[in-house]
């Protein structure tokens, strides 16, 4: 039970703690790890690789309050939702509403202890950032760079809350003091009242954002956005004409590998549905393509 392992959490998050809203997927992780014991893939809490399409893994972690799996084969991860798009299964579940809902209760954040900082302005343009191990890797400067150029003084830069003070020093130099929040800021209150938000593959701000009918850019470095934890999901936000209809149409399906116990009483079957979904797919790719065998 990775996902939720104090050890684990400690190496990832260090001294900061997951919102207790979170523990709902205690549950489903313990279900999921259970029922892929059937299969002859392994399953392995929150990592990227790409795999061939006869994957070997099954990374499962979460997203926007919800269980979400996808094998690690970038093909295969970002075919399922297509597939799930088309299914045409009964929407059941307004899953926009629920990220909406979450929003506006201010129970959105997946850390606790965030501040609702009122002394700073609101501001129209805000650059959701990664992480100081994935900031300079996954997200274009020169992109931050334009941003910060054109919107001057009306922009705010929210580094995430796993950010070294060190980075966050560097960001002041390269975009001005004035424009930076505090690590430590809850994001989605400023989130709320911006128009337009500047995020990545790897946020889970960008569903959110579109909830609020906020206008989202990304900003990825091209070649790096598929590497992307949410990638198979975000690259669908950024680019649908109607995302929040591709949101409750895709997520729907239990081909989408998105679970939501909050609201499905029928998450279970949605696992397993999905289990049998993805092993055929994988098995139509048996000795296709023949992997490098370990040493």
């Amino acid at each position: 039970m990775e996902m939720f392992d104090p050890k684990l959490l400690k190496e990832r998050i260090g001294d900061m703690k997951k919102a207790e809203t979170l523990n709902v997927l205690k549950d489903v992780e313990e279900y999921f790890l259970r029922k892929v014991k059937k299969y002859d893939f392994e399953a392995t809490y929150d990592v990227i690789a790409n795999e061939i399409p006869f994957f070997k893994t099954l990374n499962y972690t979460e997203y926007a309050h919800c269980f979400i799996i996808h094998p690690l084969c970038q093909e295969l991860r970002v075919n399922q939702m297509v597939d799930a798009f088309y299914d045409n299964c009964e929407e059941k579940i307004d899953f926009v509403s629920f990220f909406r809902d979450k929003i506006t209760s201010n129970s959105a954040n997946k850390y606790q202890d965030m501040i609702n900082d009122k002394d700073y302005p609101i501001r129209s343009n805000l650059v959701v950032l990664a992480g100081s191990n994935k900031l300079k890797e996954r997200i274009c400067l020169n992109k931050l760079r334009w941003i910060a150029k054109n919107h001057d003084g009306d922009v705010w830069f929210k580094p995430h809350p796993i950010t070294t003070h060190a980075v966050i020093g560097e960001m002041k130099d390269m975009f001005g003091e004035n424009n930076i929040l505090p690590r430590g800021a809850n994001m989605y209150y400023f989130l709320q009242n911006a128009d337009r938000i500047y995020t990545s593959h790897i946020s889970e701000s960008a569903i959110y954002s579109i909830s609020l009918d906020k206008i989202i850019e990304p900003t990825d470095v091209y070649h790096k956005a598929e590497q992307g934890s949410f990638f198979h999901i975000n690259k669908f936000l950024f680019t649908s004409p109607n995302p929040k209809e591709w949101i409750n149409r895709t997520f729907n399906s239990y081909k989408s590998g998105v679970i939501n116990p909050n609201i499905d009483k029928e998450w279970k079957d949605k696992i397993d549905n999905y289990l049998e979904y993805i092993n055929e797919i994988r098995q139509s790719y048996k000795n296709k393509y023949i992997d490098i065998p370990k040493k």
